[in-house]
């Protein structure tokens, strides 16, 4: 009788490891998803103080490595007047601002 209650707590306390394993994921990925659009908006930033200074934009194809994240910018308008789409990356998460200049 000890062994059956002994295998049937093991059992309990697999379970209770292997279900909160999704939950220990969908976290980490919340927490990439932050940090990926917090770069996207950093990188916006940057845009709006170049147009604001009268500064040439950042050339598209542009990437800021800030250690766990990367600002891109994807796409610059060349004469200062158009859309500029700005991606920001954490780990499997990538989020993007696209921003008109006129």
């Amino acid at each position: 009788m000890l062994v059956f209650v002994l295998a049937l707590i093991s059992f309990v306390v697999i379970a209770a490891v292997v279900g909160g394993q999704g939950d220990t994921q969908a976290s980490a990925l919340r927490v990439e998803t932050a940090r990926a659009f917090y770069a996207a908006e950093s990188g916006a930033v940057i845009v709006f103080r170049s147009v604001a200074a009268g500064d040439p934009l950042p050339a598209s194809g542009t990437e800021f490595d800030l250690g766990s994240e990367v600002i891109e910018f994807v796409q610059t308008p060349p004469s200062g007047a158009g859309t500029a789409v700005i991606e920001g990356r954490a780990g499997l998460a990538r989020r993007r601002i696209n921003l008109e200049i006129r």
